[in-house]
């Protein structure tokens, strides 16, 4: 009965003594730890904004956008307003201005080219160089006719 008790006593002190050495092997090796005066990239997501498209006088279709960003997190914590009301913002009068990118004759080298010009336009309204990549998440076009009214009563 005593060698069972000592053997059960024993195990519990081992098992207590490796998930210590274990939590401290784990303190001191922290991923992702930032090095003095580097930057620690952050992702933010905007919502889904609805952008008319018009064309001869018309609304010809709506872009539906949604936008991921990379952002400095040490600039962010500076901030006191988000930078995504920026984006949004910027991605609205760029789709709806519509001169550098043809959103009805769309081409593949279009899209990079946007994703850049929000960048640029918001770090440049913000007066600090924040945001860092811009991505597209979602990118669609719905011509007038796909788009359904509001229900009838």
């Amino acid at each position: 009965m005593m060698k069972l008790l000592a053997t059960g006593i024993w195990a519990s002190i081992m098992t207590l003594g490796a998930t210590f050495g274990v939590l401290q092997w784990q303190k001191s090796q922290t991923p992702g730890q930032a090095v003095e005066g580097s930057k620690k990239l952050e992702e933010l997501r905007t919502k889904a904004i609805n952008v008319p498209i018009i064309g001869e006088g018309t609304i010809q279709g709506y872009m539906v956008a949604q936008f991921v960003f990379s952002v400095d997190s040490n600039v962010l914590k500076e901030l006191p307003i988000s930078p995504e009301v920026y984006v949004l913002d910027e991605a609205f009068k760029t789709i709806y201005a519509g001169e550098q990118v043809n959103f009805q004759n769309m081409k593949k080298q279009d899209l990079p080219e946007l994703a850049k010009k929000l960048g640029e336009n918001v770090n440049k309204r913000l007066g600090v160089d924040m945001v860092q990549d811009v991505l597209i998440e979602q990118l669609s076009y719905i011509p007038k006719k796909d788009v359904r009214g509001p229900p009838k009563y």
